[in-house]
């Protein structure tokens, strides 16, 4: 397997991907492409045996001498032509897709890029794991995987540097199979440890990439920062400005848009618009401006009648709300607290301003909400945008919360959070249950 760099140290099973193996077993076939060996050289299983649900248990408890994804196979996996149909269903259901990859050349282009993006066996096995086991995960990989490409080719570059681009979008999300989904039930309403895997999970991907030479560094390196941001609020090293690589700038714009594709959220066109407004300093201008360009393309939502106006509008004056009550809090911290507390709180203080700043940009203060009049709620464009507006807000105060617990226990010694902190934070997630 020339393909595959040198890769010798052990590793454990991980418990949640053998589940999924396990899992998946008892609906295909699954069959081991060689024998199973734990760190001491124990042949755990033969080669060319069907997997049966006894896999778990016989393997959870030992380092294996060689990843486990290499040493199983399930045909048919995931393949290059798998992967181009299910952009072309993506481009045939989907108006804003659709729009990156008109009927012609330029829709030939991509689908040859998905379709020519290298998938190692154990890649292949990995991509049909995650669509027998995480279907809206895998779709999620597939929007990704067209975005980038259409990001990369608009700007001129080569077909090989647009399959790349189309690798890189296809496999970002492979750390997350490693994560239980149960954790991922509740979504971004975790906190504190439960959020750990989370954060890891770029860093997983990037090392389950990294294994296989063709992949080049900045396919690695884009995984590993799809959650970066340009502003430095990213993870799971903070990265800012000319630390993110070129096509890990395009990965984390790509990360963004696509998941308001994921059926959850109501209007995705609306709150990429959004998003995008409200974010000015996160992401690639120019990247930006191309994702502009396809929203311009896509029709105001009819659905305003069910938007209670005078709910959005009281939600976001507690929204906002809490941002000001944010700013009197960390004054009365900063004196009692330890430096690394301290730089905690100012890490933090800077997206709350940032978050305020967007907010004055999108009109959303209280003299601005007292102007609107009757004619204005009743227009359906106001009452959509004012909704998205409020889960907008709402998202990035939770994401704030969420991050500042995080960094607070993080630091120095196992310490409860101020009394008054604490009050904040239950204000926001109630905030969030409550929306």
């Amino acid at each position: 397997m020339g393909e595959i760099s040198s890769f010798s140290e052990p590793v454990a099973a991980d418990a949640t991907f053998l589940r999924a193996v396990t899992e998946m077993a008892r609906r295909r076939p699954v069959v081991t492409s060689r024998a199973i060996y734990n760190d001491n050289g124990l042949k755990l299983l033969e080669g060319g045996v069907t997997v049966d649900g006894s896999l778990y248990e016989r393997l959870v408890r030992h380092r294996l001498r060689t990843p486990l994804d290499e040493c199983l196979d399930s045909e048919p996996s995931v393949s290059g032509k798998l992967l181009r149909g299910g952009v072309e269903e993506l481009v045939t259901h989907s108006a804003f897709f659709a729009a990156m990859a008109p009927a012609g050349r330029l829709r030939s282009m991509l689908l040859e890029a998905v379709e020519a993006v290298p998938l190692p066996r154990a890649i292949g096995f990995q991509m049909t794991v995650l669509r027998e086991s995480r279907p809206e995960l895998f779709q999620h990989s597939l929007r990704a995987a067209l975005l980038c490409g259409h990001l990369v080719r608009e700007a001129g570059a080569p077909m090989h540097d647009v399959t790349m681009a189309a690798a890189a979008g296809l496999l970002h999300d492979l750390g997350m199979l490693n994560i239980d989904p149960a954790l991922l039930m509740a979504d971004q309403k975790l906190s504190g440890d439960d959020r750990r895997p989370l954060y890891a999970h770029p860093l997983t991907g990037s090392m389950l990439v990294q294994r296989f030479l063709v992949y080049p560094r900045e396919v690695v390196r884009a995984v590993l920062e799809h959650h970066e941001r340009l502003d430095g609020s990213g993870y799971p090293r903070g990265l800012a400005g000319d630390a993110l690589s070129p096509l890990g700038r395009v990965l984390a714009l790509a990360e963004l848009v696509t998941a308001m594709f994921d059926g959850r959220r109501g209007h995705p066109e609306l709150r990429v618009s959004l998003a995008l407004r409200m974010n000015p300093g996160r992401y690639d201008p120019t990247l930006v401006r191309s994702v502009q360009r396809l929203l311009r393309t896509q029709s105001t939502p009819p659905e305003a009648a069910t938007v209670l106006v005078e709910e959005v509008i009281h939600r976001l004056r507690l929204l906002a709300g809490l941002t000001r009550q944010w700013f009197e809090l960390v004054q009365s911290l900063r004196a009692g607290e330890a430096p690394a507390r301290v730089a905690v709180l100012d890490a933090v203080d800077a997206q709350v301003q940032s978050l305020q700043r967007m907010l004055f940009n999108a009109g959303i203060t209280p003299e601005q909400l007292d102007c609107l009049g009757d004619d204005d709620t009743r227009d359906p464009a106001v009452r959509i945008e004012l909704w998205a507006l409020e889960k907008e807000l709402q998202w990035h105060l939770r994401a704030i919360a969420n991050q500042l617990q995080r960094r607070w226990r993080g630091d120095g010694p196992a310490q409860a959070l101020p009394a008054p902190l604490d009050d904040w934070l239950a204000t926001v997630r109630a905030m969030d249950q409550g929306g």
